[in-house]
């Protein structure tokens, strides 16, 4: 469920908020918090870009009408006109608000509230994006991106997740599965996400989610252009920095609303081809064969194949690096023995015994190959542990 106006007077530094008006819009959405200075300073023209998120609770001294109240109810105006779900100010300048600006309010349901000067607007600021970071971790948590991946959920309801969340989608959707590339390690990511909702530009194109021991870097713009997804990602490893050696295994793009799963499932699979080979695809339409053999590895039947086809391999080593370094080089004798430092006959006779212990002497090359590279890479996903 969304996070409400209501649900922010039971943090600790709000709970001494007085509402004065605009009872009926308690239930308005928030899913980010601002600090109004200036903005509405006699001169200051803010018309081309609004300065408040929508569905943004905004606080202030009001230390700009000082001098003339009647610039409070333009200020309230273009508050609601913005779409912002509530306003807050610090009784240092005033204890009430002018009559006109209260009516305002309350036609609209647009709750204005009125707090102490014990009240500091950095802890006020803080616990509020950490509500709005509780509140998208609970509506995209583990399980449901698990359900997401595994394609287990309708349609429906991935919709209802995305409108429920503090990003505001744009057309287009990617996501980035972001790990380290050493098996079992984890991200530090208490620091990543306090300095993610902190940043007000980032949250208006990304959002993050945890994930097995990873975070999911959910991107959004209103163009497909892949060029200005790589450009928002930047941005947010910039601003994040992602520690030690990781990989950035990238979805394609969807339109998030009907296919927000498909781009974390195609970010998972991307990061579990990567692990398996112990090298990076960049992006889901580089993975190949893995983008079936991923959502298949963990049937009974992939299972059966793989470990029937590859049993007189295990314990041989030489043989077994050998095919590995071969499908890795797409069947490429020449390729093969450069990367392993041998002699390209070398690898011929390893490949032929090969054949010999899988009793596949009567296969052509292609079908060697193809079932080779299906059992080892059905292996490889298992021994990476992803699965």
């Amino acid at each position: 469920m969304a996070l409400k106006v209501k649900d922010l007077l039971h943090l600790q530094s709000l709970q001494g908020l007085r509402l004065l008006s605009g009872e009926r819009g308690l239930d308005r959405v928030v899913c980010s918090v601002g600090i109004m200075d200036y903005e509405f300073a006699e001169g200051v023209d803010y018309q081309n870009e609004a300065p408040f998120e929508r569905d943004s609770f905004v606080i202030s001294s009001l230390l700009f009408a000082q001098s003339d109240s009647s610039r409070i109810l333009e200020a309230v105006k273009a508050l609601y006109e913005m779409g912002t779900s509530a306003f807050a100010f610090k009784s240092v300048i005033f204890d009430t608000l002018p009559q006109e600006v209260l009516d305002f309010s309350r036609e609209k349901n647009y709750p204005i509230f009125v707090f102490g000067l014990e009240r500091y607007f950095e802890n006020i600021v803080y616990e509020i994006m950490e509500a709005v970071q509780r509140d998208d971790t609970q509506i995209l948590d583990e399980q449901m991106i698990k359900r997401m991946i595994e394609g287990d959920m309708p349609g429906d309801e991935v919709s209802r997740i995305c409108k429920n969340l503090s990003l505001f989608f744009k057309e287009h959707a990617q996501a980035v599965y972001v790990r380290p590339r050493a098996k079992g390690e984890r991200l530090k990511t208490t620091r990543i996400f306090r300095n993610f909702y902190m940043n007000k530009a980032l949250k208006k194109k990304s959002l993050l989610c945890r994930y097995d021991g990873g975070v999911f870097v959910i991107l959004t713009a209103a163009s497909e252009n892949l060029e200005g997804f790589e450009v928002i990602l930047k941005e947010v490893c910039d601003n994040l920095s992602f520690e030690g050696a990781v990989y950035f295994s990238r979805s394609d793009i969807h339109p998030p609303h009907e296919a927000l799963d498909l781009c974390l499932r195609e970010s998972f699979h991307t990061f579990a081809a990567s692990m398996a080979e112990g090298r990076e695809y960049a992006n889901y339409e580089k993975i190949g064969a893995f983008s079936y053999l991923v959502p298949l590895a963990n049937t009974q039947a992939m299972r059966t194949f793989s470990e029937g086809f590859l049993k007189p391999l295990l314990g041989r080593e030489e043989y077994l690096s050998t095919c590995q370094e071969w499908v890795f080089q797409k069947g490429d004798i020449n390729a093969t023995a450069l990367s392993m430092n041998c002699h390209q006959n070398t690898i011929r006779y390893r490949l032929s015994k090969v054949k010999e212990l899988l009793a596949a002497e009567e296969k052509t090359e292609a079908e060697f190959y193809g079932e080779l590279s299906a059992a080892l890479r059905i292996h490889l996903l298992h021994e990476s542990g992803v699965l």
